[in-house]
């Protein structure tokens, strides 16, 4: 590397370090300032000298750079690296030790003062500086881009693993607004053993329950085994997914193949792409072989049956992906486009068919009515949440466009001036393939329920990885007679750059919500609700738990029959349905104050606008759930800190026209 080069990267590094430390430190003082800490607390003041501070050595850094004492601070630099080069295999431990580092500082009890957005940011460019330092301290023979790609990714990948440790708790209640519930809509499977009753298994996403149902094979499971099983499934699942495209792509390289599984791992978590959708790609990528027609065939039927129990716009993703593969990696070789278009689209209707066939086969089993399987298609369709709005800031549309922009820009790349080496068919199939999962994933965020993140593209997100990473790594077969009379358009650094960093960044940029209150605030609550229990058991009346029925599942509340209908979740989706019979149902028993007790979140009568987050969620859920509740129940207690209401019978009813 020329003097000259190196002098230009130790200014852009000390440009950007500076820039980011001014916008941390500009958004730490407005924070103080906004609140009065800056007077209240000693620990906002150590903060607020220490950003400063370290602006000021930026700034006096930045300026020597810029001057002709350049070259001497440049010669400090390089004898601190060689200093460095010394401890070998040490410097491993020391890039080990920074990425717990940053993860304590960033998750741990500090992260009060560290969770602000720039702060994380100036903090994960400064891990990037030093894990790559290490790095190439402990002997990396790379050039420096591939070294902080390294970096990045594997900063990244570490703080994304951390920030699921925090929801391992042994906490009782619910984590967050639907967590806990996933626990019980799994113990559905064994609820003859746990429950004593046969409740059928639920109607959301059963492929995803019965994966989270693998822990209830051990007697007695506590919760935050279950936990634990989640976080591995989002974990291991993922890395599974991306480790398996990275073998079908035979990437030569070590570092190259981990960190494309690194940045795999990434990219489907900012979504994310759920596990039980990933399942279907595992099968796929790992069997799925374009000389053996029948063992493809095979097993997109399998993928298919597992996403027909799992969502309906997953219901074509099997045989899409079989079919991505296969124009791929099988050139036309000059066969009629019927001819070699036609195992493609068998696996694909096929698959979907299968899929329809295994959701059919479900619901007859399941022990559900029927109806409720389609009733989401009654729900209103919130076309303003593709764009920026108070439920995602961002908007749909805008983030899609974020995330898939560099991955669109290396197909493009790839065929650029090479468009001849691929038949028409093979571009178009792979095109329309995925303008429908494109299609298909914004109705679904436009559903009202959705549109809080990209989650509802996930489809869409997984077969452009796919596409996108054969382009990226020329492992998409030509149809030219020769290789090397395809020439093949290079990809700038720029476009790279955005590639590793944007998943990382929008990774980087969450956070970890899990924070229980303290026990014996816990423990008050739970008395309460057993005591509440057994008082409404002797009147002769039901115990409706609506909202953390997992205190049964794990027996944090015993003695308690449970009411499989009406748990929040299923309720809520009833709601924004305006499932009226099921509703109705529901009515007559409220009406007739078949429970003694129920146990709920906190209810309000308030409606929200769009301006709200999750307004029209909010208003269904008033409507047809809060008011007809309140009408015939009151509030005796109330444990805001835990998220839960207790309520009682009325002694008189109020007179109230209910939906």
């Amino acid at each position: 590397m020329t003097q000259y080069r190196r002098i230009t990267i130790l200014r852009v590094i000390l440009a950007v370090t500076t820039l980011l430390t001014s916008a941390a430190l500009l958004q730490i003082g407005l924070r103080t300032y906004q609140s009065d800490d800056l007077l209240q607390s000693r620990r906002w003041v150590a903060l607020l000298i220490a950003v400063a501070l370290l602006l000021l050595i930026d700034l006096v850094l930045l300026t020597i750079a810029c001057t002709c004492k350049c070259e001497g601070l440049l010669r400090i630099l390089e004898s601190s690296f060689r200093r460095l080069q010394r401890l070998g295999w040490g410097n491993i431990i020391l890039f080990l030790t920074a990425l717990i580092m940053y993860c304590f500082l960033t998750l741990g009890p500090t992260k009060r003062y560290l969770g602000s957005f720039y702060v994380r940011y100036l903090l994960f460019w400064l891990l990037i500086l030093a894990n790559s330092t290490f790095l190439a301290a402990a002997g990396m023979r790379r050039n420096w881009l591939e070294i902080m790609a390294a970096a990045i990714i594997s900063g990244a990948a570490a703080y994304e693993i951390a920030r699921y440790l925090p929801g391992i708790s042994t906490h009782p209640f619910s984590l967050g607004w639907s967590e806990a519930s996933r626990y019980y809509y799994a113990s559905l499977y064994f609820s003859r053993q746990l429950y004593g009753i046969n409740i059928p298994p639920t109607v959301l996403h059963p492929s995803r329950y019965l994966m989270q149902a693998v822990p209830f094979l051990v007697p007695n499971s506590p919760i935050w085994l279950h936990r634990l099983w989640q976080v591995l499934l989002w974990v291991v699942v993922t890395t599974i997914s991306s480790w398996l495209l990275a073998r079908r792509l035979a990437i030569g390289d070590p570092l190259r193949r981990w960190l494309f599984v690194g940045w795999g791992f990434l990219f489907l978590l900012t979504g994310p792409v759920y596990y039980h959708l990933q399942v279907t790609a595992i099968l796929v990528l790992a069997t799925f072989n374009r000389r053996r027609f029948w063992l493809s065939t095979v097993m997109v039927v399998l993928a298919s049956a597992w996403a027909g129990i799992s969502r309906i716009n997953w219901f074509p993703v099997p045989g899409m992906i079989a079919a991505a593969l296969y124009f791929l990696e099988e050139p036309s070789d000059g066969r009629p486009v019927w001819r070699y278009a036609l195992k493609p689209v068998l696996w694909v209707g096929l698959g979907t068919l299968v899929a329809f066939g295994s959701q059919a086969l479900y619901a007859a089993v399941s022990g559900n009515p029927t109806e409720l399987f389609v009733s989401s298609f009654s729900s209103d369709l919130l076309w303003y949440r593709l764009f920026p709005s108070s439920t995602y800031p961002l908007g749909v549309l805008p983030a899609i466009f974020l995330v898939c922009a560099p991955l669109l820009a290396v197909i493009y790349l790839r065929l650029a001036g090479q468009r001849s080496a691929y038949r028409p068919i093979r571009l178009l199939g792979l095109a329309a393939m995925l303008l429908v999962l494109f299609a298909g994933g914004l109705v679904v965020s436009a559903k009202i329920g959705g549109g809080s993140n990209l989650h509802n593209m996930d489809a869409f997100l997984t077969l452009l990885l796919v596409v996108a990473a054969y382009f990226f790594f020329n492992r998409a077969v030509s149809d030219l007679p020769s290789p090397e009379t395809a020439p093949r358009r290079a990809i700038h650094w720029a476009v790279i750059t955005y590639l590793v960093l944007c998943p990382a960044l929008i990774v980087v940029s969450s956070n970890s919500s899990a924070n229980p209150p303290e026990r014996d605030r816990v423990d008050r609550a739970l008395t309460a609700i057993q005591s509440a229990s057994r008082n409404a058991l002797e009147k002769g009346g039901d115990v409706l738990l609506i909202t953390e029925r997992q205190l049964l599942t794990f027996g944090d509340l015993t003695g308690i029959p449970i009411v499989g209908d009406y748990e929040k979740v299923f309720l809520m989706e009833m709601a924004m349905a305006e499932n009226q019979d099921y509703l109705a149902k529901f009515y007559d028993d409220l009406r007739n104050q078949r429970f003694s007790f129920i146990l709920s979140e906190p209810l309000s009568t308030r409606y929200k606008g769009q301006e709200k987050s999750f307004g029209e969620e909010n208003n269904a859920w008033v409507k047809n759930v809060s008011v007809p509740i309140l009408c015939y129940y009151e509030p005796f207690r109330t444990f805001r800190e835990l998220r839960i209401q207790l309520l009682k019978p009325r002694s008189q009813p109020e007179d109230c026209q209910l939906p």
